[in-house]
């Protein structure tokens, strides 16, 4: 995957013109072993977090009656 054709001065500057500004946008590489693992390690971490916490407790607590059809 190589870079994107460049853009003539004219076309550069017709989209200035227009209140366009050039700008670039880096993305993860899902394909990346190493952005995998850091996802991975980030996923593992936020787990733990959430268990450790007893947040997940308390909310299950808090919205257990919402999920009850009240009697016809």
């Amino acid at each position: 995957m190589g870079r994107p054709r460049e853009l003539s001065d004219e076309e550069r500057s017709a989209l200035l013109a227009k209140g366009w500004r050039p700008m670039e946008v880096w993305v993860p590489d899902w394909d990346s072993p190493a952005f995998v693992k850091r996802l991975r390690q980030d996923c593992e971490a936020i787990n733990q977090a959430d268990s450790r916490s007893g947040e997940l407790d308390r909310l299950s607590e808090e919205v257990d009656d919402l999920w009850i059809d009240p009697a016809p």
